[in-house]
């Protein structure tokens, strides 16, 4: 056979060029040829490719005996999901760890290990839904996150270490964690009690929310895919805004589709694109670090410089001057826009007379990502 006849490097080469199922098959052809398409630096390639893999490890983190022994794992681990909807997830993972690893590593501690299929099933069962395949997919890699142990109410937590984040204005404090499914059980089932979502056959589950006294819930609609917040009129009328934009939304009409996607996982990958791209990052206020969902890049904020001033002069040593503020708005979409008078040198001995420091506008709407 001609292809035998080939030199190792230039079969190398070819295999190389070839998708992992295509290797296998080719290894059926003869002796010699399953030899090559052994050759664990190609497979090496395919897990780094297509798992984010460095080093042979199964989906439960284990060491395997070779990098094709670990690629097989996963494609045996994962076989009742689409392949490339695996990859995806595994992609968006992978790139919000990254992310944490460096910039804020106090978080990885409190991510769980993946929950199994039988966990999923009977996290299923105990509330009467079925799990849009994404989401799930999702959960077999990360089941949410630790959640911290005391009671907040009425004080200030220990950590504000949820991986969505959240924002503090005033007296109002957010910090969204990732719920672990059993908790997500506990939530829904305070929910489905507090308003009535037993009337809705239980399509709403509970997925994400605030660990601090400021209340913020996330609602994954198990039959459309779609991702939902509770407004501060969820508990009177059960009013819940989408999270994420509808036409994105296909989760449901073709269950075998590779392209599936619901709004957990493009949420995700929402995020850890503005986490990556700067649009948000991680702020310190006093003693606690956390991720601020305050944009810090332009479009959704904005810079002006009057008389050399774009920040009030900090001193070495000081801490990051921070202001915010809220308004409500009757419309979806408005600005805001105007000044701060600042002085030369100190207000107790100004240096000349006071100058406005132009705030350029910068929009207030609701966005498509909500988080």
């Amino acid at each position: 056979m001609g292809l035998e006849k080939m030199d190792e490097l230039a079969m190398h080469e070819i295999l190389s060029k070839l998708a992992p199922l295509d290797v296998a098959s080719f290894s059926c052809v003869s002796g010699r040829l399953r030899v090559w398409a052994s050759d664990d630096s190609l497979w090496a390639r395919f897990c780094s490719d297509e798992l984010n893999l460095s080093s042979p490890l199964d989906p439960d983190g284990n060491p395997t005996a070779s990098f094709k022994a670990a690629y097989r794992a996963w494609r045996e681990g994962f076989a009742m999901y689409p392949w490339s909807l695996v990859k995806r997830a595994k992609s968006c993972w992978s790139k919000l760890k990254a992310w944490l690893a460096v910039n804020f590593p106090e978080v990885l501690p409190t991510l769980r290990r993946g929950a199994s299929e039988d966990e999923i099933k009977r996290f299923e069962k105990s509330l009467k839904i079925k799990l849009p395949l994404p989401t799930r997919v999702l959960y077999r890699f990360c089941d949410g996150q630790e959640l911290p142990d005391e009671d907040v109410s009425g004080g200030l937590p220990s950590s504000l270490l949820g991986i969505i984040g959240g924002y503090s204005v005033y007296d109002h404090l957010v910090n969204v964690f990732l719920l672990p499914l059993s908790q997500m059980v506990l939530e829904t089932r305070d929910y489905m009690r507090l308003i009535g979502f037993s009337g809705r056959s239980y399509k709403y589950i509970v997925v994400a929310a605030s660990a601090t006294y400021s209340e913020k819930s996330f609602f994954l609609n198990c039959t459309s895919g779609q991702l939902f917040v509770g407004t501060i009129n969820l508990v009177t009328d059960g009013e819940m805004l989408p999270c994420v934009p509808d036409a994105l939304i296909n989760s449901v009409h073709d269950p075998k589709s590779s392209q599936q996607q619901d709004a957990m996982l493009l949420w995700l990958e929402e995020h850890g694109r503005r986490l990556q791209d700067g649009i948000i990052g991680v702020r310190q206020e006093r003693k606690f670090r956390s991720i601020n969902l305050f944009p810090e890049k332009a479009p959704i904020c904005s810079s002006a410089v009057t008389n050399g001033v774009k920040y009030p002069l900090l001193r070495p040593g000081e801490e990051e001057f921070v202001y915010e503020s809220w308004t409500t708005l009757q419309a979806s979409r408005g600005s805001i826009e105007g000044s701060f008078t600042f002085v030369p040198g100190r207000l107790a001995d100004a240096k000349g007379g006071p100058f406005a420091v132009e705030v350029s506008s910068f929009p207030v709407q609701l966005p498509e990502y909500i988080f």
